[in-house]
């Protein structure tokens, strides 16, 4: 990721759901990361799956989300 702090693009329930966007997003070669604190099972609303990317690369990621019929931030 480039210079600055990641930029959350995206929050999802489930895990799976997190790592499906992030596919999308390193099939159109964006970096990203996914951060999960769910023990392997449900998040909860104030603990979700959310999806980063560095600033440089938001709009084009939301994009790409938005694309892929996903619901980004």
């Amino acid at each position: 990721m480039s210079e600055g702090a990641p930029v959350v693009v995206a929050r999802f329930t489930w895990r799976h759901e997190a790592e499906f966007a992030g596919g999308y997003l390193a099939d159109a070669g964006i970096p990203h990361s996914v951060l999960v604190d769910d023990h392997g099972g449900h998040v909860t609303l104030a603990n979700t799956a959310r999806v980063l990317v560095a600033p440089d690369d938001v709009e084009q990621a939301r994009g790409v989300l938005r694309d892929a019929g996903l619901d980004p931030l």
